[in-house]
């Protein structure tokens, strides 16, 4: 019943807000999804973000291995200590766990979207660290990194740092956006060569 009158407050101080501010009503009722999602326990304050946003620098390059396949919608292989990602007009990459041979992996990645569709000019990466009981997530704090949009093959490339050498993580691909598509690739280094873990109904924050 508390969420409830929660949600029901937060619908009657909206109506309320409609008449009284000079926003539009779009960004008036952006604000009021946000607030009753966290109202109902869905998302969290604490994006997992930092409040400035960090870029990848540009630099590097992504060769693929030969015989590994660019046209799927997702494609990944590891190989050598290393993750190669590949995705073709998608919203959201989802790797598997793979193993951290030290205490940072350094990721290169570059990608392209329609700009006639969408106004950002960036997709992020971030790191998840899979817990011990293997059915929980958690976000690895400042891992997230943006990578610019490029009309050619321009790398970008960005070392995160305090993970944990042994444990197991994966890595999220996501936009500030839920219109955007995009295509590209990536390559995460400094990993085990321990065969990549699938695991099903683990929950996590979402960054």
């Amino acid at each position: 019943m508390k969420l409830h009158h929660r949600i029901l407050s937060l619908v009657l101080a909206a109506g309320m807000a409609f008449s009284m501010t000079a926003c539009s009503p779009m960004d008036m009722a952006k604000g009021l999804v946000v607030d009753i999602v966290h109202a109902m326990g869905l998302g969290n304050t604490d994006s997992g973000e930092s409040s400035s946003e960090t870029y990848a620098q540009q630099g590097g390059s992504v060769s693929y291995p030969e015989g590994f396949d660019t046209t799927s919608r997702i494609s990944t292989l590891l190989q050598d200590g290393q993750l190669y990602i590949s995705f073709n007009d998608i919203q959201l990459v989802n790797t598997d766990y793979f193993t951290a041979a030290g205490d940072s992996v350094t990721i290169t990645a570059f990608g392209t979207t329609d700009e006639t569709k969408t106004s950002i000019d960036s997709y992020k990466i971030a790191l998840w660290e899979l817990q011990d009981d293997g059915t929980s997530t958690t976000y690895v704090p400042e891992s997230t990194v943006y990578i610019t949009f490029s009309n050619g093959d321009t790398c970008y490339t960005h070392t995160i740092s305090g993970l944990t050498p042994g444990k197991r993580y994966k890595a999220t691909i996501s936009f500030d956006s839920v219109r955007t598509f995009a295509s590209g690739g990536a390559v995460i280094s400094g990993l085990t060569d321990d065969a990549l873990v699938t695991t099903e109904g683990e929950t996590g924050e979402e960054a």
